[in-house]
């Protein structure tokens, strides 16, 4: 190609990144690239654009504005264009162009930038022969960029060049979250405190992008030979390149990919010369096409006078700061600026008697000494050094500190224990209470404040709200899968500036404007921080936008309640990033906002104590424990300052009592004293010389073992022997509590014999099509049916087994795909095209599992997976009884990812039968089955609607079997007086691998749990739920919504409605509400659920936003919450019950005293009046009282 140009000899081209500035000068004469450079910018792209603009000015003086074209790309490019004369291009478009010049053999290119990912497929196309380009990008997270690899390593503090030589190869694995980059962050935390090392942990988030990136961002696709690695994270770190390597050809194998012989597919993936500057090269390419006129470079006094003047003209007009007015902001001071706390004074020799709370946070440890009367005598605070145990130690030498420095003694009355360490803690200290952080929260607000309705706990890492009525949490919200909103971010911003987290509130209230963040995802906000400094917005002006934005990201994000007025005007506002004024202030004004034009006014109050909230609730408890007559169970003061320990984290504290293979810590902890060792040994280890059991890590004398990081009961002990003794522990708990989730997801998939209804064999042979039709019969004996266990099969498939048995195929024919795991999910999500709801998205894994695992064993002829447009409604007076689209329609694009690149189904000799079925119609049903499987199975019409009977009586039985079990379960929670949960949620929420086990959870602690649809239908139990709502004409009979929802048209919405109302009614049932993550048919039912449950009194809990990672430090947490405000709710009912049942008593006295009384008039008045007075007073008596 000649590609001078008359005129204009050299071309800039100019990538301008989230993270770093890439530049080229090119020679159009030859094509030869003069100058180029890459440097990070720390958040000022056109400083470092401008900084280039002039060495290259100085180092290649021939460059002028009168021989030189630009052309840009970049997430700054268009901004710094305009002031330079360069042509925009799109990234896409410049990389794709590069690629084509400098490796027209590349297959496919894979690029990291700072804050984006890109993934590009050349596919040749089979009418024209050209290659065509399948780009795809991240679009709502930043997850999987190379943001999260800065992110990580600045808080492993590993050194550049040791960050570029960070392994893969060779090094163990752990599980990091490679959705989100700020769970990815609570991963590693994890993990760290685990002592594993960081070339581990560098090690395991390479995985997760990789991961991340080929299972969302291929769509399906498979990655060409030869795949580029551009971008400075692939180009600069090794262990990036390494795991691309190790990942990418594992695809290959499994689709069977032709790669070149005797070829390493290893070798099929590099890293090109210049690969960091392939977009910058790809701009000057794309300028080679373009007119003359485009592009003319007009040097850099533009840029420079922008720097200086023209953007800080773009600022004017964009708004106030946080501050309105100055008399408004002085009295925000007055009321939220707190006095300084004064600890208590004591008089030298006085014995000091108290309670210890203490909260064991993510990224801090508080401390806090309470008198009898809990009121705080001194408390104490500190940074977490990573291990709880010695920050702990630290706080109690502080505590004792303070009261010991005026010569008075600490008695230890009580100690309590709350956050992410609090079982730890209360295992080493001996504490006698280690309560849930919520809890702990909620105690020490009620414990400060009366009449509250709303406490508002932002953390470093966390947010949790609590909703009370009357003095009850009736409801609370926590961040599960984003931690958009939280303290930290702020923190570290902060940090960023080189503005100490102390002077942050100082510092945004000089701003006199701000710039508006979009609320939402922490890192995308960081993107936006870049864009703002790169608009000239200065730091005082960013960190007001980023409290201003703090409440939006609380009450619209992450707990989604826009309509703060409903729930009460009395706030309170805890955690430590409430000592930040500037975020207070934005708070409080955000709350306001929401009350303007109602009745009422909001009282928003910062606890006094905001930081240590947390640990005082914890101590509460302890204090509550001690008035109740408990003996403290601590350890003792001195004994804490003679604790050691020894944390073992490596494969012989692996547990194999299960198939997670826990990578566990074994904590030994010693207390240094002769007398306490044995008094130790004596408690833990009775026994330890008959002891045959021997440990892989030796235990010392003396010492305790505490073992962390399990998934579950059976890994806290080492001893299989033990072990047995937990499982038979907790077998007997679960006995007792049946889990009908459970048990529904396993029987829906059993065989309900059915009667075969097959014709027989016809034995005359006198046509062809007579013989077709015989041995199509015969060999249904023998015909495999593979199903996956997705989505509404969790509700319908008897329908199908009792059709297909009846028609003669055995049930051992059928073959179904395991439950949803994460590592079904992680082996097949790679095919996926689309980002629907993570119940959708497992289907494709579902089928993988059974392609690739099921039918590896012994081969299948069909896989079935109808598409099921609606389905039988026990509810009257409904609109419809349809499926979620979303959820009809996954067959088909299950298929689609299975042919996209030929026909897997063909290649194994499997037809994919994705038949569109309408079951609520049994005449349509049959027609549409008869269709299907005439011609496979050589059915006749009028076996096909005997079948289609079978299958119908099959799903009756199904039904009716788990409404019996719930029937006799209620029954005896009615006679027992406790409580059982039923699952609000759609029917595939019974697969353990969506709903993530949390009824398991529910299980372990006592409760029974029901499925909505389990639900008995007994006319006795329906007309003690809903018999006063028919009465009363508000319903017309008790399987009628109408009264609460309208648009009654997709039956599990309705199913989940009619559950929500029968569980409100029945006072031995607690809903608890399952949705995912972008399900749009549930999200208008929200509210509607919660008003339900909330009207009847009855307390309502969710889970909301599941998808496919499991935060389970997160879900241990609501459980736990759920638990204890549930042990709560019993004990006010079985109070009110006495209460009722005293009152009783009291009249039964009182009648009896009453008719006594008579009894003596009568005998001491004449005979004559007897009778009536007896009956006056017998009135009086019967009268209601």
């Amino acid at each position: 190609m000649d590609t001078n140009t008359e005129g204009r000899r050299y071309f800039l081209g100019m990538d301008v990144g989230s993270t770093t500035v890439k530049m080229v000068v090119v020679d159009t004469k030859n094509d030869e690239i003069l100058w180029q450079d890459y440097q990070r910018h720390e958040t000022k792209q056109p400083e470092k654009c401008l900084e280039f603009l002039k060495r290259i000015h100085a180092d290649l003086p021939a460059v002028n504005s009168e021989n030189t074209r630009a052309f840009i790309t970049g997430s700054g490019g268009k901004n710094v264009g305009r002031h330079i004369g360069a042509k925009f291009v799109q990234e896409v478009n410049a990389v794709c162009l590069a690629v084509e010049k400098l490796y027209p053999q590349a297959g496919s290119v894979i690029e990291l930038g700072g804050q984006d990912a890109k993934i590009i497929v050349f596919k040749e196309d089979p009418e024209t022969g050209r290659k065509k380009k399948i780009p795809s990008m991240n679009d709502k997270c930043a997850g999987g960029t190379g943001a999260v690899i800065d992110k990580i390593n600045a808080k492993l503090r590993i050194p550049s060049d040791e960050l570029c030589e960070q392994g893969y190869n060779g090094v163990k694995l752990h599980h990091v979250a490679g959705k989100c980059g700020v769970f990815a962050e609570t991963d590693i935390n994890s993990l760290q405190k685990q002592g594993i090392p960081n070339d581990e942990l560098m090690a395991s988030l390479f995985e997760a992008i990789v991961g991340q990136n080929l299972s969302v961002l291929t769509r399906g696709h498979t990655l060409r030979p030869h795949v580029l690695l551009l971008g400075g994270p692939n180009c600069y770190v090794r262990g990036m390149r390494e795991a691309w390597e190790e990942n990418i050809p594992l695809i290959w194998k499994e689709r069977e990919f032709p790669l070149p012989e005797g070829v390493d597919p290893k070798s099929l993936i590099k890293v090109p010369d210049n690969a960091q500057y392939f977009a910058a090269i790809g701009a000057v390419e794309y300028g080679y096409d373009e007119d003359d006129d485009v592009g003319f470079y007009t040097g850099y006094n533009d840029l420079e006078y922008y720097l200086n003047v023209g953007r800080l003209d773009e600022k004017k007009g964009t708004g106030k700061g946080l501050i309105d007015n100055q008399e408004e902001f002085q009295a925000f001071i007055k009321k939220y600026t707190k006095e300084p706390f004064i600890p208590a004074t004591f008089h030298p020799g006085q014995v000091v008697e108290g309670f210890i709370g203490l909260d064991g946070g993510s990224t801090s440890t508080k401390g806090v000494l309470l008198d009898k009367d809990k009121n705080i005598l001194v408390k104490a605070y500190q940074l977490s050094k990573g291990n709880p145990i010695e920050d702990t130690k630290d706080i109690f030498e502080n505590l004792k500190e303070q009261v010991g420095m005026q010569g008075a003694t600490l008695k230890v009355l009580g100690v309590g224990t709350t956050g992410y360490a609090k079982d730890v803690l209360k295992d080493v200290l001996g504490a006698d209470a280690a309560i849930v952080e919520t809890v702990a929260h909620t105690e020490s607000a009620l414990h400060f404040y009366d009449d509250v309705d709303v406490i508002c706990d932002v953390g470093g890492q966390d947010i949790k709200i609590m909703i009370l009525n009357n003095g009850k949490v009736k409801d609370f919200k926590l961040n599960t899968q984003c931690s958009a909103g939280n303290g930290y971010f702020l923190q570290s911003t902060a940090n960023d500036f080189g503005v100490q987290v102390e002077d942050y509130a100082d510092t945004a209230f000089k701003a006199e404007s701000m710039p508006e963040f979009g609320y939402g995802c922490a890192v995308f906000m960081q993107s936006d921080i870049v864009d703002f400094q790169r608009q000239g917005w200065q730091k005082e002006e960013i960190m007001a936008g980023l409290a201003n934005v703090l409440p939006k990201n609380i009450w619209l994000y992450v707990s989604q309640i826009p309509n703060l007025s409903k729930l009460g005007t009395k706030f309170i506002l805890q955690g430590g990033t409430q000592h930040n004024l500037a975020a207070v202030k934005a708070q409080v004004d955000f709350i306001e906002s929401r009350y303007r034009g109602k009745d009422e006014t909001p009282n928003v109050i910062v606890h006094d104590h905001c930081g240590e909230s947390g640990a005082i609730g914890a101590g509460i408890e302890a204090a509550r424990l001690w008035h109740n007559g408990r003996e403290t169970t601590f350890i003792g003061l001195e004994e804490i300052n003679d604790i050691s320990y020894k944390s073992t984290t490596n494969e012989g504290t692996r547990c194999y009592f299960c198939k997670n293979k826990c990578l566990r810590t074994f904590i030994d902890v010693k207390i240094n004293k002769p007398q306490v060792e044995e008094q130790v040994q004596a408690q833990v280890e009775p026994k330890i010389e008959e002891k045959k059991f021997k440990s892989k890590v030796p235990l010392e004398t003396g010492a305790k073992r505490l073992i962390v990081g399990n998934s579950c009961e059976k890994g806290l002990v080492e001893d299989v022997n033990d072990m047995r003794v937990i499982k038979k522990g907790l077998d007997a708990k679960l006995e007792a509590s049946p889990n009908l989730v459970e048990e529904s997801a396993n029987d829906v998939f059993k065989s309900f014999k059915p009667d075969i209804v097959a014709d027989n064999i016809p034995k005359v042979l006198l046509t062809s099509g007579v013989k077709e039709r015989a041995s199509k019969m015969a060999a249904r004996s023998e015909i495999r049916i593979g199903m996956p266990r997705v989505l509404n099969m969790f509700s319908l498939t008897p329908v199908f087994t009792g059709y297909f048995e009846s028609l003669g195929i055995p049930f051992k024919n059928f073959v179904f795909s395991d439950f949803t795991s994460e590592k079904m999910y992680k082996e097949g999500a790679k095919r996926g095209s689309i980002d629907p709801c993570f119940p959708s998205k497992v289907a494709i894994p579902h089928v993988h599992n059974l392609l690739y695992e099921k039918n590896k064993r012994k081969p299948m002829d069909i896989i079935f997976f109808p598409m099921i447009d609606n389905f039988p409604t026990p509810l009257t007076g409904t609109e419809d009884c349809r499926a979620c689209p979303t959820v009809t329609t996954t067959p088909e694009a299950v298929k689609a990812a299975f042919i996209k690149e030929g026909d897997i189904f063909k290649d194994k000799g499997i037809k994919f039968l994705d038949t569109f079925v309408n079951i609520a119609e049994k005449g349509l049903f049959s027609k549409q089955m008869y269709e299907q499987f005439k011609d496979i199975l050589g059915l006749s019409w009028k076996e096909n609607n005997r079948a289609i009977e079978a299958g119908y009586e099959s799903l009756e039985k199904y039904e009716s079997s788990m409404r019996r079990k719930a029937r006799a379960l209620i029954d005896q929670l009615e006679k027992e007086n406790r409580f059982g949960i039923v699952l609000l949620g759609r029917t595939y929420h019974n697969d353990p691998g969506i709903n993530h086990e949390i009824m398991v959870e529910f299980q372990k602690l006592g409760y029974p749990v029901f499925t909505q649809e389990c639900l008995p239908l007994d006319a006795d139990i329906l007309e003690k739920v809903f018999g006063d709502d028919v009465k009363k004409g508000i319903i017309t009979d008790p399987m009628d919504i109408a009264d609460v929802w309208k648009n009654s048209y997709s039956e599990n919405t309705n199913r989940k409605v009619w559950g929500a109302k029968y569980t409100a009614r029945h006072p031995n049932l607690i809903a608890l509400e399952l949705s995912n993550f972008k399900c749009g048919h549930d999200a208008p039912i929200y509210t509607v659920i919660e008003e339900i449950v909330e009207n009847s009194g009855t307390p309502y809990f969710n889970f909301k936003d599941l998808d496919e990672n499991k935060p389970s430090g997160s879900i241990k947490i609501r459980v736990e919450t759920i638990h204890y405000f549930l042990k709560r709710y019993r004990e006010d009912m079985l109070n009110e019950q006495v209460a009722k049942d005293d009152i009783q008593e009291k009249l039964k006295e009182y009648r009896l005293e009453l008719e006594k009384k008579v009894l003596l008039e009568d005998f001491h008045t004449p005979a004559q009046t007897n009778g009536k007075v007896l009956s006056q007073q017998t009135a009086t008596i019967g009268e209601p009282v």
